[in-house]
């Protein structure tokens, strides 16, 4: 993942849980500074008490705050980044 930093050419959006496994916070750390020291453009979020796949309505993981604050937030970002054109 932080291979790809330098040549990233889109808006980034992230989406964290604080107990996930891979990406790992610290992980998540080391690619907000890489995308940081290369000047690009993106939005980090991290949720306490949620691991990989909080998103997940049907699983053990599934996290109901975070997973909404999430979507406002999906939502949010492509408004703001993706245009008809028109």
């Amino acid at each position: 993942m932080l291979d790809y930093t330098a040549g990233l050419s889109a808006p980034l959006l992230g989406l964290f849980g604080d107990q996930d496994q891979y990406p790992t916070p610290e992980l998540v750390d080391r690619h907000e500074e890489e995308l940081r020291k290369h000047g690009k453009e993106y939005e980090f979020h991290r949720y306490a008490g949620a691991g990989h796949g909080f998103f997940y309505y049907h699983r053990a993981a599934y996290r109901p705050e975070s997973a909404m604050d999430g979507w406002a937030k999906v939502f949010d970002f492509f408004g703001r980044h993706l245009t008809s054109g028109s």
